[in-house]
């Protein structure tokens, strides 16, 4: 056969069998956020939400190797497996913090909520200073969070309280186990901001 037969034929082939190198592939990803706390029983906005506490939130020191879009799963105590298709909305480092701040926001009822580095005219009422250790699922779909936290005076800087929150979830949504995992740390340090409120008088 003509060589330049065959490789038309040959051509024809393999575009009528959809293996055309040039063909669209189709994209399997799917996308992932981390959910606030329900707030369904708070009015969008209150006279009290207006005067309450002013936070500064952060520095937060985040893993390295989970600020990426991609989904990260714990394997082993020393194997990690990067997810090729389950992928953050947003990098994760970002969605955790943004989370937490309207998390604060809810149970602390302030709309006064500054972002790390914030203006230093900006009195702050407490700094809240994390540093998250783990925060990933396992191959078996439980959650783990542990992150260090310190309460610090906005005005002085000195420290007020130290803590650490560990916490961990079974859901076959990993997006939704987390998220459970942050409230629990949300609650931590909203309750203890409220102490030293009603210490401060």
């Amino acid at each position: 056969m003509n060589p330049k037969i065959k490789s038309t034929l040959l051509a024809a082939c393999v575009v009528a069998a959809g293996c055309s190198p040039l063909a669209p592939r189709p994209d399997y990803s799917k996308f992932f956020v981390l959910t606030p706390l329900a707030d369904s029983s708070r009015p969008p906005a209150s006279a009290a939400r207006l005067n309450g506490p002013i936070l500064g939130l952060g520095p937060i020191d985040f893993p390295v190797y989970l600020k990426r879009l991609e989904v990260v799963t714990r394997q082993a105590p020393n194997r990690l497996i990067i997810s090729p298709v389950d992928r953050w909305g947003e990098p994760l480092d970002e969605n955790f913090e943004r989370t937490l701040s309207e998390n604060l926001a809810q149970l602390l009822n302030t709309d006064h909520i500054e972002k790390y580095p914030w203006p230093r005219k900006r009195q702050i009422d407490y700094q809240i200073a994390i540093n998250v250790r783990r925060f990933e699922t396992a191959a078996d779909g439980q959650s783990r969070l542990s992150a260090r936290w310190i309460i610090k005076d906005g005005q002085t800087g000195r420290d007020l309280y130290a803590s650490e929150t560990t916490a961990s979830a079974a859901n076959a949504d990993p997006a939704a186990a987390l998220s459970e995992d942050l409230g629990s740390l949300s609650r931590d340090i909203a309750s203890q901001v409220n102490e030293l409120r009603e210490r401060r008088g």
